[in-house]
């Protein structure tokens, strides 16, 4: 007796996961009765009518099987093959990935799997054991039974494909924004932007602008981003990359929807000409990544004023990154005993991450710092620094313990920073009287 006839629909890009699911379906047959019959296109012979097999199949299929990994998954042909399927008395059936709360719109009123382990366990349970789809008559009732080879057959067959379901969810989401850029060139052998066509998936065209057309030329994605580096790093990145080189680091571009940073993630190429090349977008951490977008500043400015800019970003960042928050907290949120001295311990250690950072900025030595002052403004830099010596001493020395001293002593360094800011603001006015 033949058993039930499955349709297996599923996007292009899982196709290696319909054939896993079709070899291990018929891993678990009983032998050479009830043998499934499970259609997937890829094994669709060469020189075929395709649309005539689809119709074909699809219309003497018992079971309509979508896969769903991702929510993303383009799903133009599925919908079209289930049109074909509608008739009584037939199964529709969705496994879709852990992370999706339901099937796409069309297959929300049928039944539907988790593709995970206790999932699949069902299926497999209904398909073989308890005749879901065979109207009663089970495939093979020895997958039932826990003694059985097939029972140890199932465990496996469930385990691997949810892992497999759950590779191609974590592989989706890493690449959701995404373009994929085929190369063209001109007569002469060069880059053309224009014979260059892009496709990408819908969160990848609308982060640049663009709408989610079938294709774009390159040139109109680069008019799209306006001045924005990457795109022409990208560009003079081609040759090297032939070679056998890493790409390089392409520049971060800001959005409205926030700031990111492109990736080459790969590229194909024939004869060392680069035929194709794939880039994702990844969200960039704006508050972690702050310090890499700050002002760069010009070659040619005077060295002394570029000290006197760190300097000023310095005493910016002690007063709202390091101690407003803080002193907010202290001051109106009661912390306890243990907050307050950890908030004094943090307090400390920003500062001297902050001095760090300085000297990696090339900011060594009090001689050089001094150097950045006109000479009649020493007197109040050293009792600014010895005031800051103090304040910060005693936090290091005592660390606060109740929220009364803890916002005594942040208010302290909080006056210390604006008089920080008074000498700063006086040593710009005598800087720049120099300019004219």
């Amino acid at each position: 007796m033949n058993g039930p006839k499955i349709f297996v629909s599923h996007s292009t890009e899982y196709k290696e996961l319909a054939k896993s699911l079709k070899l291990s379906l018929q891993a678990l047959e009983a032998g050479k009765t009830d043998l499934l019959d499970i259609k997937i296109s890829e094994e669709m012979a060469g020189a075929t009518n395709w649309r005539k097999w689809i119709d074909e199949n699809v219309r003497t299929a018992d079971v309509f099987l979508l896969l769903y990994p991702h929510a993303s998954m383009e799903m133009g042909w599925c919908n079209y093959e289930l049109g074909r399927f509608y008739e009584e008395k037939r199964h529709v059936v969705c496994i879709k990935n852990t992370d999706i709360p339901k099937p796409p719109p069309a297959f929300e009123p049928y039944q539907a799997y988790d593709a995970n382990e206790s999932g699949f366990a069902k299926f497999i349970e209904e398909l073989f054991v308890a005749g879901t789809f065979t109207d009663g008559r089970p495939l093979n009732s020895e997958i039932g039974n826990v003694t059985s080879e097939f029972y140890k057959r199932a465990t496996d067959v469930k385990t691997q494909l949810a892992k497999q379901f759950a590779e191609a969810r974590v592989r989706e989401h890493f690449y959701e924004m995404r373009l994929v850029i085929s190369v063209g060139y001109d007569d002469a052998g060069r880059f053309d932007a224009d014979k260059s066509t892009v496709k990408g998936n819908a969160e990848g065209l609308n982060l640049l602008g663009l709408e989610e057309l079938a294709m774009v030329k390159w040139s109109e994605v680069r008019r799209s981003l306006g001045i924005t580096d990457w795109p022409a790093e990208l560009e003079r990145a081609m040759k090297s990359i032939t070679t056998g080189s890493l790409p390089p680091a392409l520049s971060p571009f800001r959005t409205s929807k926030g700031i990111y940073i492109p990736v080459i993630a790969k590229a194909e190429s024939v004869d060392g000409i680069v035929r194709q090349l794939a880039v994702i977008f990844v969200a960039a951490n704006v508050e972690r990544l702050r310090p890499l977008f700050n002002w760069i500043l010009p070659v040619s400015m005077p060295e002394r004023l570029k000290t006197l800019l760190q300097v000023v970003r310095m005493i910016f960042r002690a007063r709202w990154e390091i101690l407003e928050p803080r002193f907010k907290e202290a001051k109106y949120r009661a912390p306890s005993t243990e907050r307050c001295s950890e908030i004094a311990r943090l307090v400390i250690a920003d500062y001297d991450e902050m001095q760090r950072d300085a000297e990696n900025e090339g900011m060594t030595g009090l001689d050089s710092f001094y150097a950045t002052f006109h000479h009649e403004l020493k007197p109040e830099i050293e009792a600014c620094g010895e005031e800051w010596m103090q304040h910060t001493e005693l936090m290091r020395a005592t660390p606060a313990d109740n929220p009364e001293e803890l916002s005594r002593q942040l208010k302290d360094l909080l006056g210390n920073n604006a008089r920080w800011l008074a000498v700063v603001g006086k040593e710009f006015v005598l800087t720049v009287a120099e300019f004219g």
